[in-house]
Parts: structure tokens; sequence; C-alpha cells
């Protein structure tokens, strides 16, 4: 079947309602790749989650605990704060709050699958390319690799931790770019079935990368490769508690030669901005000239932007410069220790409204600007990369839930990665008597080390689902208190409405009612 591509084609896909087959050729839009180049142009430009594309994060990272909300300060005209309060107080009808305050279409839910269908029509057009199999194998590779990823996202936004209970509600397994006789695909799968078909794709990513020569398995551009296959299979199996093969996938991406540790000693204080003014300088992983960087992706802006609004924006009614509504949280910063060369490099630490006091913003390792700090290795344009810290966190991880027998591994990781963290003359290995010591200390640096990368809240998610609060100005006298209870409902986020309109099969997640402010 010949596939024509474009964005109606997409959206109609998404509704699920269309009958018959689509992307069928029948317009001057006509697109029929005929060699793996174009397929490569596909993939590009409606399967990557690009630099110039957002929708796909815009309000995760206010969900968790390494997040509070910043001083007060009055807010612009017009300013509805139940933009930010929908998803911050974990409301059941964050959506329709969010769009009723202003955000307008937020809905990562078909961002998600909008790449998807990418991804399904690249691999929907392979058997009828006329290319060589090498050439034809790196487009395979990638389309696979792209899809096992976004599912992964997906479910763990959408369903419950598979470690809590694997037969609960996913998310439709979408396979293929056309509509099939079956109305079976517009069902929720359950995580469990979401997870092996996760499973399949990335295990078909990485054969068919080991397939090719190995110059070809990564290369430094923007593209997916052997080792992040490797590093998602890694994370994959972490979340399903397979330590065995988590830790396997994890030290195959230790090992790879491609990649190291960046040390931070290397990473000066201060340095100069494009003006000439000394400014403070913060580790930038997203690009390629990091070490350590594996695979770049995402927009800056849809990863911060509601963590970083209104830090360059002046007031209307007062004049005052405003800062951002949201900080690093005090539990997250006494997480770290004052000589960790982490806690001045990784979280960006921006000026309180008109004053010269600095406040910890909640996000860290992007580049946002110059104003005041200076971006290390090259400009990177991307808003997340997956890293190889993230193994040697998810290997020590998996070694030490393992039992006494792992912890001389898991915590030779650990000292590896933390030695490239604090100065020569401060740095002391760590040691630890029980695997339970291990497992915390794992945790909490891996909490310091990946913040504001995107982990937290599926961490939180499959180790347990603890109950903790976030506090929210309503006004200058007065803040309001909300909790996330232990294994809360909302610890699974709603569908969007749209999502359930467009899809009839679709049911949605089991909520709580509305949630108010707790009595202190």
């Amino acid at each position: 079947m010949k596939l024509r591509y474009n964005i109606l084609t997409i959206l109609a896909a998404l509704s699920f309602t269309a009958c018959g087959d689509f992307l069928e050729p029948d317009s001057e839009s006509e697109f029929v790749p005929e060699d793996a180049i174009s397929l490569n142009e596909l993939l590009l430009g409606e399967a990557y989650q690009r630099n110039d594309m957002e929708g796909f994060n815009i309000f995760l990272g206010l969900l968790d605990d390494d997040v509070e909300a910043a001083p007060y300060q009055v807010p612009n005209e017009g300013f509805d704060g139940n933009l930010y309060l929908a998803s911050f107080a974990w409301q059941p009808d964050m959506f329709k709050m969010m769009e009723e305050a202003g955000a307008g279409h937020i809905n990562m839910y078909e961002r998600y699958y909008e790449v998807i269908l990418g991804a399904n029509a690249v691999l929907d057009y392979i058997p009828d390319v006329k290319d060589t199999e090498e050439n034809i194998n790196k487009v395979k590779a990638q389309a696979y690799a792209l899809r096992g990823f976004y599912y992964l996202n997906l479910v763990n936004i959408f369903g419950q931790p598979y470690n809590h209970n694997p037969e609960a509600p996913g998310v439709p397994l979408k396979l293929n770019s056309g509509i099939e006789e079956s109305d079976d695909y517009l069902n929720r799968k359950t995580v469990a079935e979401v997870y092996e078909q996760i499973l399949s794709d990335l295990h078909t990513a990485e054969e068919t990368y080991l397939a090719l020569p190995k110059s070809e398995q990564w290369n430094d551009n923007f593209r997916t490769s052997l080792p992040m296959v490797q590093l998602t299979l890694s994370r994959t199996y972490l979340y399903m508690e397979n330590w065995e093969m988590a830790a396997h996938y994890a030290k195959s991406v230790m090992d790879n030669p491609n990649f190291r540790l960046e040390d931070l000693n290397n990473i000066p204080l201060n340095g100069k901005n494009d003006a000439g003014e000394t400014v403070r300088t913060y580790m930038v992983y997203p690009t390629y000239s990091s070490t350590e960087t594996i695979w770049p992706y995402g927009n800056v802006k849809d990863m911060f932007e509601w963590t970083y609004d209104g830090a360059n924006s002046t007031n209307s009614n007062t004049g005052n410069k405003m800062h951002a509504y949201f900080q690093a949280s005090e539990e997250l910063l006494g997480t770290f220790v004052d000589y960790d060369l982490r806690l001045n490099r990784y979280i960006v630490k921006a000026p309180v409204g008109n004053s010269s006091e600095l406040m910890p913003m909640a996000f860290g390792k992007v580049n946002v600007g110059t104003t005041y700090y200076l971006p290390q290795h090259a400009t990177g344009i991307f808003g997340r990369c997956l890293r190889l810290s993230e193994a040697y966190l998810n290997y020590a991880e998996a070694m030490a839930m393992t039992g006494t027998a792992g912890m001389d591994e898991a915590t030779a990781a650990l000292n590896a990665l933390r030695a490239k963290r604090f100065d020569p003359e401060d740095y002391e290995e760590e040691s630890f008597d029980t695997s339970e010591e291990l497992i915390q200390f794992i945790r909490d640096e891996r909490r310091r080390e990946l913040c504001f990368e995107g982990h937290r809240w599926f961490d939180l998610r499959r180790w347990g689902m603890p109950s903790f609060t976030h506090k929210w100005h309503d006004n200058a006298e007065s803040t309001s208190t909300f909790r996330l209870e232990e294994n809360d409902l909302l610890y699974t986020l709603p569908l969007p409405d749209e999502a359930l309109q467009m899809n009839s099969s679709l049911e949605q997640n089991e909520l709580p009612g509305k949630r108010m402010p707790i009595v202190e």
C-alpha cells in the first residue's frame, strides 16, 4: 500500500474514527519514498521529537517533589494561576483547567501518537523501498527505536506503574499507519501488553543495529543509535524490576568507548557571556559536544517553559521584573552537600524580581540563554537527552537490588560517577554496611544527578508512590497546601478529554474527586 503523508491524515489517524484506508495517495501532497534517503527525511520530519516541536512535556515538571512555589509575586495582568495550579495540585480535571486558564491546546497524548504514526509510516514503507539492505536497516532500526521510546513514555504517563499493577489499562497500541478491519487497536492494552511491545520494538532495533557495521551503530548526528536503544532497554527493564537485564544493558552502555563521564572540575564556576560580562557557568548536557550525551531530543521551551516563565517579563501594574513561579525544592537542595559541584553547575540561579537575590530555578543543564549563565560545550538546541550517567545509576540500582552479592559492583559504579562530581580534595568514596543503606543512597544520588531531566516523577511512581505536598501562593498573605497521597490515583494522569471524545473505545483512568487544600 502506498502512503500519503500530511497533517490532515495525521489528525485523522489520531481521531481513530475514520473508516477505510487513510494516508492513501489521492492529492497533490502525495509523498512516496523510493529509497532510504527519502525514508530518512520522512523519519526526521514526522517521527523524531525534534528541537522545534512542542507539546510533549509542558507541565510534567510540576508534578514531582523537586519543585516548589517560588516567593510570591503580584501576577501580570490577565494571568490565571489555574494554568499552573492544575497540574501542580494534581487536579483530576487538569487538562480542562489549563485550557480554561488560557493554555490553549494541550494534548501530549495526541503529540506522542503523531510521532508514533510517523514511525509506523516509515515501517510500512520499508518493504516497497529499493535500496541496499544496510541503508534500509539504518532506517528500520531508527523507527523501531523511536516507537519503543515513545510508548515507554506514554504508558508511564497514562498507565499505572508496571511494578504496581501490570494488568491495569495502559494505552492503545497503534502499530501501523492504516486503519485495520478490527477495532481492537482502539482499545487500551494492559500495561504489561504495552511493555511487551516496547521490548519487542527495542530488541528489534537492537538486532538491526547489530547487523550494521560498527561505524554505523552510533554517530554524532542527533539520530537514535545502538547505545540509545540499550540505555532505553536498561530503563525499561529497571521499571519492570528485571534487575539482571537492566544491569546487562546499562553495562553495555557504560562499556561503550564513544562515551565517558564528564568531570565537573573542568566546568568553571564563572565565565564570560556574549557581552563579555562575568556570569555563572552551568553544565549543558543536550549537545553532542558533551562526552556523556548519547541522544539529544526535544524542545527546550517545551521542557521548561512553565518553570522558567516570567523570568524576562515585566509586571504591567508594578513595573517589577517577574521571576519564575517555581523553584528547586528545599528537599532536593538538601540532598546535596555544599561541596558537591553539581549544586552550582546543574541548577540555574536567577534573580528574584528586581533584587540581586538569586533563586535556584526548577531546571538546569540546558541552554535557555546567556543572560545569567554561560552554556558550555557549544550551544545546546535540545531540551533533553539520554546520557551516560543514567547507565551508571541504572547499573548501580539493579545490582544493589540483587542483594549482598551485587553490593560491591553497585558501589563501584556509584563511586565512579561521584568521583567526577567533586573536587579531588573533597571526594571520599562511599561504603555501605547493608544493601538497604546502599539502595537508599543510590535513590538519592539518582535524584541529585538526574534532577529536572524527566526522571523523578517516573522514579517516584516505581518506588512506591509516596505521599508529599505542594504549597501554592493564593496571594501575598496566604498559601494553600495540596497533598498527593500514597498510591494516589493521580500518580497516573487522566486522559485528555479530547482523546476520549475522538475515540469512544477509550476508558478514562479512575480519578479522585476535586482535590481541595488540606487544613494544617
